[in-house]
């Protein structure tokens, strides 16, 4: 049963029963004090027959007549045939014996509905005692009619009362029925739900209190989506990362096999996939500190773009030259301000698509320049381009221009998502410009060194 059924219930049968009682007690009471108006009318009327009784039987003894039976059945019938059209009906005994009976004002009458009272008449009358009955049926026919109206008050008040405290208490539990609603959407999930009550009572102050509640709840939540989707990005941007130097330690460590190499090109592979297990060692870390970049300063240093640009080109060499595409660099600019192996995953990811979407022959170049009082890094290529609609969303986790190309490769589609947190990473901006089958140029706009602080 529901709580605003209970209520209803509950306030239903009180107040009924607490209006019965009332309207019984006061019955009750108005009934005791007709029946003692009533009674008190009957023993003054009495005794008002009794002295007139006494008064007639005086005057006849004082002439000196003798009261007998048939005369005292005379005066009492006298007083009777008065008082019979008023309902009352009068009997005069003497030591016990009836001298005249109540033959008018008894009869018609329902018992249990007559008041009755003796008495004695004064001395030297003291042996004869006159009854007095009169007839109360008006008054037990008129509390008939209360006690009807009483019923009939009952069959209207009962359903009109049951809808005025189905409508009073379905109002003032309506803020029960939002909470509860409210209450159901939140555990399904939307914690964005609110109860919408403007009252300043204690439902009113429960619905602050829950709206609060609700907030706080929904913030934590968002924290904590919030922080599982960063980790999960930071798992698959380090997945996506280390592809690539692996892939290109994998072919100098195959050229390491190879019988025809001489000492020299042994040293060269040598030193270069060490230097690629540092710089995958240092681009795990810088990775893994990206997911806390957002409440924490990064410290940048002076990054010279001549030993930046040779790093992103060694790394990329070996799959430059089985693409066939080679990579022209052009830097007027000495240094940039940022973090090098953050940069130069930026830069290698922009190369590896750039090499994807170009065909054999078609240059990938690699510029450094100064612009408007800010230092760019810029990778162009001649290859496929874009759409409008691709390059407003190339930017995307997991979005992929070209699927089917894409699968091909390996690409999960992370690489400019990459390429934009390390932008933001260092507060500076990515600008991307593409025309379909003319190519596709990306720009990362940095502070020259001695335009940035040295921490941010």
């Amino acid at each position: 049963m529901r709580f605003w059924h209970k209520n209803l219930l509950a306030v239903l049968i009180l107040f009924i029963a607490a209006l019965d009682i009332s309207v019984i007690m006061v019955m009750k009471k108005s009934w005791r004090l007709n029946m003692d108006s009533e009674t008190r009318r009957a023993a003054s009327e009495q005794m008002l027959i009794v002295n007139n009784i006494f008064e007639n039987l005086d005057s006849i003894r004082a002439r000196g007549s003798t009261l007998t039976p048939v005369l005292l059945a005379s005066v009492a019938q006298s007083n009777g045939d008065y008082y019979l059209s008023q309902g009352i009906g009068l009997e005069l005994r003497e030591n016990g014996r009836l001298l005249y009976p109540n033959t008018g004002g008894g009869q018609n009458r329902q018992v249990g509905q007559t008041i009755v009272l003796s008495k004695p008449l004064p001395a030297p009358y003291q042996d004869m005692e006159l009854t007095y009955s009169r007839d109360i049926s008006g008054l037990y026919a008129q509390q008939q009619e209360l006690n009807r109206f009483f019923v009939m008050i009952n069959w209207i008040a009962g359903p009109v009362l049951a809808l005025l405290l189905y409508l009073l208490i379905r109002r003032l539990t309506k803020p029960l029925k939002q909470l509860s609603e409210t209450t159901r959407t939140i555990a399904g999930g939307d914690y964005s739900n609110r109860v919408e009550l403007r009252s300043r009572d204690e439902f009113g102050e429960l619905a602050v209190h829950f709206n609060r509640m609700a907030a706080a709840v929904e913030q934590r939540m968002t924290e904590l989506s919030d922080m599982a989707e960063e980790k999960q990005r930071m798992v698959d941007n380090l997945a996506h990362e280390l592809r690539t130097p692996l892939t290109s330690m994998q072919g100098f460590a195959e050229f390491l096999t190879s019988a025809n190499i001489g000492r020299e090109e042994q040293i060269k592979a040598g030193r270069y996939i060490w230097s690629e297990t540092v710089r995958l060692k240092n681009l795990a870390f810088k990775l893994l500190d990206l997911s806390v970049l957002r409440h924490q300063p990064m410290v940048l240093s002076e990054v010279g773009v001549t030993g930046l640009f040779e790093a992103v080109k060694q790394t990329e060499e070996h799959q430059l030259k089985e693409s066939g595409i080679p990579l022209e660099i052009v830097s007027s600019i000495p240094a940039v301000r940022g973090d090098a192996d953050l940069l130069a995953a930026f830069l290698v990811n922009l190369i590896e698509n750039a090499i994807h979407a170009s065909k054999p022959g078609s240059p990938v170049h690699l510029l450094a320049y100064e612009q408007n009082g800010e230092a760019v890094l810029e990778v162009r290529d001649s290859g496929r381009g874009m759409t409008a609609e691709q390059s407003k969303r190339a930017f995307e986790p997991f979005y992929r221009a070209d699927p089917a190309r894409s699968r091909l490769y390996g690409n999960a589609g992370l690489g400019l998502s990459l390429c934009r947190q390390i932008a933001e990473a260092h507060q500076a901006r990515v600008e991307l410009e593409s025309v379909p089958g003319q190519g596709t140029g990306i720009r990362l706009i940095l502070q020259l060194p001695n335009n940035w602080p040295l921490t941010l």
